[in-house]
């Protein structure tokens, strides 16, 4: 695709948006995954990068986290370029939150606890 610019929007342009730096180098992202107490490295692997949250969260449900996150970021970015919305840490995290109590729509009646519990130690 060919764009006027393919500079990041949610660290002001300072770097080219590839999906590893959307999602791990960006400073709005790791500032994004340490709010929900998650940590990344941009210094390895994407792939690896999952095995740091997983190891982390520490439950069953892990990858839905990982990829409600990185909707997040994703939505985050979007707001900002479609509607004019500044991007915010809190705003990412409502985005999240929001989206991962959708899973309780589908989630089995076991893991509601687990799922609640969990989204709680977030607030």
């Amino acid at each position: 695709m060919d764009l006027e610019s393919y500079s990041c929007v949610l660290c002001n342009g300072q770097a080219e948006e590839t999906i590893e730096h959307l999602f791990l180098d960006c400073p709005f992202a790791f500032a994004a995954w340490q709010s929900n107490n998650l940590t990344v490295n941009s210094g390895i692997q994407p792939l690896q990068n999952i095995e740091l949250p997983r190891a982390q969260i520490n439950q069953s449900f892990f990858m839905e986290i990982i990829i409600l996150f990185c909707w997040a970021i994703w939505m985050s970015r979007n707001n900002c370029i479609f509607k004019g919305v500044p991007p915010s840490i809190q705003g990412c995290k409502r985005i999240f939150k929001s989206e991962f109590l959708w899973l309780l729509c589908r989630a089995k009646r076991k893991y509601f606890p687990k799922i609640q519990e969990w989204i709680d130690s977030l607030l």
